[in-house]
């Protein structure tokens, strides 16, 4: 194979043909493969070969379904559960490089190795090893995804199928052994994630789905998000390069709290559903992040059918077309007693969700919470009572197209959003015990950490069956209460990521963060929806019905197309220019 069709050929599988960013798909390699690479990229001596029966000398790549590409050194023989792809003929001397900077980094990880088997043995002597290994299987179970490797190890409990931690056994298997006899991957495994864990709650552990977890890694990454925190809120960072590990990870979690409050920089994620990585990034979004007008869709509909006039303040606008919803609904009820109906609340939510879903050409959107806020009561303020007898009927997703965009997704449209609706609703069951603390959810009681920050998804039809099963892309995701805003309080106890907007285009192009402004813009005045209502039920001065309607029956029967807002967006685009 000639040099271009070598290097094509090498881009193309690393990257899976231009879905995984080469930065990312390198940080899946060991150190030995990573360097390898970058030597032999573009180099006009550098062969791909696919005979076989060629003579020794040549590096075998592979590829399996869980390690995906994999380089191996001559005198290596491949894993039995890889598939053979190639032999890659290079000069001598570019192995002798590569294996003298391995050499350094093995230095480097080698020093900070020992720092790692100093926290293993102060954890031993204390005591509390046993109880460190069980917080972290109970966090795994917390994290959607975790999806990590240390060297050809992969450490799991994913969608890709792997479940190394728990189903496989492997963190029960630590426990009932002494720490003289742990493999060095499973010593830095356990002490790196829990630095990981301190560093930003369980989230953390998804930024290194599908990479190389390493302590020299995780310290370059640490330090990196000390850096990048202290310039967001414009603080001069001390000198944190010889801090311990665990310590670092704590200074990292309180600055992000700091950078959450009152930076102008807002933290998001971009998520590769191929990789399962969740990588965080700083956007220029200066608070207080809501629109600077309400958006024309739900100002109309304010107009029309709630009879409010905006004032020009957003959140005070929003504030009064809830109130003006809620009395409706009150009305209503008391008048027939129909409360099927997803009712006058049902309606000025779904004007802004179909708004969101305009602002960004998106195809369908969605916002979701639970039905009853009265529900959330615990047997004492605070308590998880309430929220742990839901179940997922109790809670809703308003989950709408676009006007015109899934025109040709024709009568399949009801069931897709159906679909898309009742994931949510799981989700919602899912995440609602996530903000108590651990010693009051039952350990039969699964959950996730709920979602905190914005993020951006692309390729998320993979591995994810609700995902396929509703045509999702790209999508993004902008929860509530967001986390520049104190949380979300009803009956004494504060919520986050209980009620979201989420968009979703079923084909590119891909989402900027032109669109995931604009889902933040519209989740405010979720926010301030939600906030609206709680505030009038815990005070008693404003009724409060359950949401109605969403259901199966009122997707199958294209329930959306009777929405206001659904015949004033059609309206508009039928007017020529």
């Amino acid at each position: 194979m000639r040099v271009q069709e070598a290097s094509n050929w090498l881009l193309g599988e690393l990257t899976n043909h231009g879905r995984i960013p080469f930065r990312l798909a390198c940080r899946r390699l060991t150190p030995w493969e990573s360097l390898l690479v970058q030597h032999v990229l573009g180099r006009t001596d550098v062969e791909i070969l696919t005979d076989p029966s060629l003579d020794a000398g040549l590096i075998p790549i592979t590829r399996s379904a869980l390690c995906g590409l994999s380089f191996w050194k001559p005198d290596e023989l491949p894993e039995s559960r890889t598939e053979p792809l190639a032999l890659m003929r290079v000069p001598p001397e570019i192995l002798d490089m590569v294996d003298e900077e391995e050499r350094s980094w093995q230095a480097r990880e080698a020093a900070e190795f020992h720092e790692v088997d100093a926290v293993l043995r102060g954890w031993e002597s204390t005591g509390e090893l046993d109880r460190r290994l069980a917080q972290l299987a109970d966090w795994v179970e917390r994290v959607e995804t975790v999806y990590v490797f240390v060297g050809r190890e992969v450490f799991s409990k994913s969608d890709a199928g792997s479940n190394t931690l728990t189903r496989d056994g492997r963190l029960a298997d630590l426990r009932q052994r002494p720490l003289e006899t742990w493999a060095a991957a499973d010593r830095l495994f356990v002490v790196l994630a829990h630095c990981l864990f301190s560093s930003g709650r369980a989230v953390r552990f998804e930024e290194f789905n599908g990479v190389q977890l390493s302590a020299t890694g995780l310290r370059h990454f640490l330090l990196e998000r000390h850096a990048n925190y202290c310039a967001a809120i414009g603080r001069l960072p001390h000198n944190p390069g010889g801090m311990p590990l665990p310590r670092l990870a704590e200074e990292v979690r309180a600055l992000q709290n700091e950078v959450d409050r009152c930076s102008p920089l807002m933290r998001y994620r971009r998520i590769n559903g191929l990789t399962f990585v969740k990588n965080e990034y700083l956007a220029d979004f200066p608070l207080p992040r809501d629109p600077d007008v309400l958006p024309e869709l739900v100002a109309h509909h304010g107009r029309v059918h709630l009879d409010v006039k905006p004032t020009g303040r957003v959140r005070t606008d929003l504030r009064s077309l809830a109130t003006a919803a809620a009395l409706l609904d009150a009305e209503a009820a008391a008048g027939d007693g129909d409360r099927a109906g997803h009712g006058a609340i049902g309606e000025l939510l779904a004007a802004i969700v179909l708004s969101a879903i305009h602002a960004t050409e998106s195809d369908y959107g969605m916002s979701s919470s639970v039905r009853d806020l009265t529900r959330l009561r615990g047997a004492r303020p605070g308590g998880p009572e309430g929220v742990l007898t839901l179940k997922k009927g109790n809670f809703f997703c308003c989950c709408l197209p676009h006007t015109t965009r899934m025109a040709a997704t024709g009568e399949e449209t009801g069931a897709t959003l159906w679909r898309a609706a009742q994931r949510m609703m799981y989700n919602r069951w899912h995440f609602a015990p996530g903000e108590f603390a651990r010693e009051d959810i039952p350990d039969k009681r699964h959950y996730f950490f709920p979602p905190q920050v914005p993020d951006i998804a692309e390729h998320a039809e993979h591995h994810h069956g609700g995902h396929i099963a509703s045509r999702v892309r790209f999508s993004i995701r902008a929860p509530g209460a967001q986390v520049w805003h104190p949380p979300f309080t009803v009956f004494g106890h504060g919520f986050r990521g209980c009620y979201d907007i989420r968009l979703v285009r079923m084909e590119g192009p891909a989402y900027t963060l032109r669109e995931l402004h604009e889902a933040v813009r519209h989740c405010s005045l979720v926010d301030e929806l939600w906030r609206t209502l709680a505030d009038g039920m815990q005070d008693a001065t404003l009724p409060v019905r359950a949401v109605g309607g969403f259901d199966r029956d009122w997707y199958m029967s294209k329930g959306w197309q009777r929405l206001s807002a659904h015949v004033l967006a059609a309206d508009a685009l039928a007017v020529p220019g």
